[in-house]
């Protein structure tokens, strides 16, 4: 997967969501998960923060020990691993 690009007026929940990951917040990308109520919408978000992930990885770590029996964490977690390994 390339690097997600979103246009934040079209998807402002997940650009902000990008935006946190660069700055190694969790909890943006959090809300944009729990935003996505159809499956496509969830797949895409999840895909978009695996490969997030892969680039800077410390905002899912730190997700994930925030909340290590999070549902979506794990998601993006197992989906950046299958995307290659960071």
């Amino acid at each position: 997967m390339q690097d997600p690009q979103v246009d934040p007026e079209k998807d402002p929940v997940l650009a902000r969501a990008l935006v946190g990951t660069l700055r190694d917040e969790w909890r943006p990308a959090a809300d944009a998960m729990r935003s996505a109520h159809e499956w496509e919408r969830r797949a895409y978000i999840t895909l978009t923060l695996a490969a997030a992930a892969r680039r800077r990885v410390e905002w899912l770590r730190n997700w994930l020990t925030a909340r290590p029996d999070d549902a979506d964490a794990t998601a993006v977690h197992h989906a950046m691993e299958s995307l290659g390994e960071n």
